[in-house]
């Protein structure tokens, strides 16, 4: 057999064996949901029966405990500074934070039932529940794209600020809703949406996130305090990756209490702090604020895209990590993490928070840690009361909250080093572009927001056209487009740019005809998304006439390509581990010596044969020779 008919005939089969049927995946959904809602006493008794070989709490919990207790912490401190000014004490930590504690109650014990069920099912002891919380950029999307534009709405019309303040609150929990309804829908096509996208692209928002919010965001408060930052972040560093060890004690614990000594050591702590936030101490009993969200979820609607795009973002999320929970060896169903998001964000809703929950980057971190189950579920039982009781401000008065930043970094760079990883050399330029969108998210997010609500703040003066207009350095309007939907438009991104690159044209075409689709709808590239919602310039069109373009490019290259014109498409795999690729590449090898060898073998065959008769001929015509000099 030829060469090339030997790998054609390796793709064909491939290509035979994953062929996607609506009947095959009809039934593969239908499995899922009757193993959600069905009585499934067995599955059950995995998560809840005694596991002598999967301890409930071990040393690795403690660093991981610290890293998603004051990720989430963090998270919750700097979405409650963005909303104290607007709303106040009494909806913020009477009615919002209370809402959270539940959902965070919810989620954290699932996902530790799930990593149970997992450990027993598969007779292992390294398994690690999935980390879950507050999902971070979905809650700033409805701080400065929601509840912002709601409230300053409002106060146009009436200036009552107390009633503004509610409405805007009823908003943002009616969106919070919505959000979770759209969780609960997409989960039944989680695992179509896992196989269906490569891998990288999966990953390359997941890797944004973590680049820019974690590691970059993070590390900014580390560079405004150096002296208190520095030192735990160095402890690890060498911990974690130079695998320096410090005695019994964890690396996460060492690097907290070494900054906390430093922050009250340079006053970075003070006891005037710890003291006013002791007054706010007190207990805030859940609401259930259900009819008055139903009352005013019409005003939802010119928000809506907001809403769509972060529980699409929130889906897609959790997608990503399940598939970095299996990278790292721990196969949980999408379809379930899905749901168990899509219940957290709606608990979430109907008891008056506005974030969505879901579940946390950073599976792989966590597992290097050594962390199992044990942090979860501490990290639940910790959250109650710290949400019912109003002891978030206390805690970080005393913390030197900087000196926990490094360990969110380490989650950050160890989810970009793990999407690394996966991807081809080839595909980095898709990677790199696709992590861009993320970048301009946050330069919009972080530092747009942050002005605009400084000039809020100041009577008499607010982020005004002419101040926009009066921007230099960049192109403003680019950066609000390309931040609008960044963690879809990473994926397409990163999608058509790998297609482009492995001149796989048909492939490209179907996903720029998506973006196009998602981008006339304001989902992706979109100016009404994030702080500037209330600018009515529409620039959808213009991304879904040069997504169309696109697509009508690549048709020209397919048929140029069909008629041999180009060169063909790539046959290397999209995304393997650096193991799996050089396990894939020895494999490659074997089969094309094992071809060469069989050419050799034919080659020589025939020249055997062909020796042969020459010799017969030669034989015989010696034979005749001998005879006619015998006759003559």
């Amino acid at each position: 057999m030829h060469k090339t008919d030997l790998f054609n005939e390796a793709n064909y089969v491939a290509v035979k064996s994953n062929k996607f049927t609506f009947r095959k995946y009809a039934a593969d959904s239908i499995k899922g949901l009757k193993e959600l809602f069905t009585f499934h006493p067995r599955e059950w008794w995995y998560g809840i029966k005694p596991n002598k070989n999967y301890p409930l709490f071990v040393r690795g919990d403690l660093d991981g405990l610290v890293a998603l207790f004051i990720d989430n912490l963090a998270t919750l401190l700097g979405i409650i500074v963005s909303l104290l000014p607007m709303l106040g004490n009494e909806i913020v930590y009477g009615k919002i934070v209370p809402g959270l504690g539940l959902a965070m109650l919810w989620g954290n014990l699932y996902y530790v039932y799930m990593a149970r069920k997992l450990a027993l099912k598969e007779n292992r002891n390294d398994v690690t529940a999935q980390p879950y919380g507050i999902n971070t950029p979905g809650a700033f999307a409805f701080v400065y794209g929601i509840l912002y534009p709601a409230y300053y709405s409002c106060l146009q019309e009436n200036p009552d600020i107390q009633k503004c303040r509610e409405l805007a609150w009823y908003v943002g929990i009616a969106g919070n809703f919505i959000t979770g309804v759209i969780l609960l829908v997409l989960s039944l096509f989680g695992e179509f949406i896992r196989n269906k996208i490569p891998g990288v692209a999966l990953l390359s928002s997941l890797s944004g996130v973590g680049l820019i919010y974690l590691a970059l965001g993070k590390f900014l408060d580390i560079a405004a305090v150096p002296i208190v930052g520095y030192l735990p972040f160095a402890i690890v560093i060498t911990g974690y990756f130079g695998k320096v060890k410090y005695g019994p004690i964890p690396v996460g614990i060492v690097a907290m209490l070494a900054g906390t000594a430093l922050g009250w050591a340079t006053s970075v702590n003070t006891g005037e702090n710890v003291r006013n936030a002791a007054k706010l101490v007190q207990w805030y009993p859940p609401v259930f604020p259900v009819g008055n969200m139903f009352q005013n979820m019409a005003k939802i609607s010119p928000y809506i895209s907001t809403t769509i795009s972060t529980a699409v973002s929130i889906a897609v999320g959790t997608i990503q990590c399940v598939e970095s929970a299996r990278r790292a060896g721990d196969f949980y169903p999408t379809r379930e993490s899905m749901f168990a998001d899509g219940v957290g964000t709606l608990i979430s809703g109907l008891f008056g928070s506005i974030f969505g929950m879901t579940a946390y980057i950073g599976h792989p971190a966590y597992k290097r840690m050594g962390a199992k189950q044990g942090y979860s579920l501490v990290n639940a039982l910790i959250f109650v009361p710290l949400c019912f009781l109003g002891l978030t401000a206390p805690i970080l008065s005393v913390i030197a909250v900087v000196s926990i930043n490094p360990l969110i970094v380490f989650v950050g760079v160890i989810i970009c080093a793990n999407t690394l990883e996966i991807t081809p050399v080839r595909h980095y330029p898709a990677l790199l572009i696709g992590i861009l969108p993320v970048v301009a998210e946050w330069g919009q997010g972080t530092i747009v927001s942050g002005i605009s609500s400084a000039y809020q703040s100041v009577a008499n003066q607010s982020f005004t056209n002419e101040i926009k207009a009066g921007i230099t350095g960049y192109d403003y309007n680019g950066l609000v487009n390309f931040g609008g939907g960044a963690l879809l438009q990473c994926i397409f991104l990163t999608v058509i740019m790998m297609y482009m690159i492995d001149r796989k044209w048909l492939s490209a075409v179907l996903w720029c005809v998506l973006a196009a689709v998602f981008a006339f709808f304001g989902l992706i590239n979109s100016s009404a998304v994030g702080v500037l919602y209330r600018e009515k310039e529409d620039t959808g069109w213009k991304f879904t006439t040069a997504f169309g373009m696109l697509a009508v490019l690549f048709l020209l290259f397919e048929f140029l390509q069909r008629k041999a014109w180009m060169e063909k498409p790539e046959s290397e795999p999209d995304d393997l581990s650096s193991p799996e690729w050089t396990e894939w590449k020895k494999l490659q090898e074997q089969q094309n010596a094992t071809v060469v060898n069989n050419d050799q073998h034919i080659e020589l065959k025939e020249i055997m044969q062909s020796n042969l008769s020459s010799s017969l001929v030669d034989s015989s015509a010696v034979k005749q020779d001998d005879v006619l000099h015998t006759v003559f």
